[in-house]
Parts: C-alpha cells; structure tokens; sequence
C-alpha cells in the first residue's frame, strides 16, 4: 500500500511540472490539455470552429488563464496551432518526446 501511494505521488510530482515552451511562452502541460478539450467541446466541433486559429480560440471564455497571454502575441496563431499539435498526444509530451517539454 506504501509503494502505491507513494508511486502515485511522484507521477503526480512529474505531471505537474511539465512544461510546454512555445515560442517565447511556457505553459503547464495540464493546460494544454484543456485547450484539446476546448476544441473537442461541441459549439468547437463545428467546421468554421475547429482551426486552433488565435482568434477562434482566444474568444472563448473557457480558454485557460494560463494560455489567455498568448493571444496577444503577434504570432499567437503558430503558437496555437503547435499548442494544438502537442494537445492531440499530450502523453509524447509527459515523456518529453517534444522538444518544446520540459520538466520530466
């Protein structure tokens, strides 16, 4: 039971440190997460809605605090679209199989 608990918090420890770097921008894992989710969510599965286009994203009221700073980026829509890229397998990233994660 000890070894349990205690291999389920170190994989939580590791969980929460993981960072995305984007551009100039970091942003935890868990975040980019949610972003996926924001587009997965039903209003996001229309096709005009689906791009990961800053404009698109950024207007939603669901978008993470942590990810609102990037909208004002002038190259908000590639760090976006390479946000969106990471969302789609956000486990390559836990084991820091993207160059932009760090923190494993």
């Amino acid at each position: 039971m000890k070894a349990l608990l205690s291999a389920a918090v170190s994989v939580h420890t590791v969980h929460d440190c993981v960072m995305v770097k984007v551009g100039e921008f970091s942003v935890p894992l868990e975040s980019v997460k949610k972003l996926k989710d924001l587009q997965d969510s039903p209003v996001a599965k229309r096709p005009q809605q689906r791009s990961a286009r800053a404009s698109r994203v950024c207007d939603s009221p669901d978008l993470p605090k942590e990810l609102q700073h990037l909208c004002a980026d002038p190259h908000a829509d590639v760090n976006f679209e390479e946000l969106n890229r990471i969302a789609l397998s956000p486990a390559l990233c836990e084991i820091c199989a993207y160059a932009a994660c760090t923190g494993c």
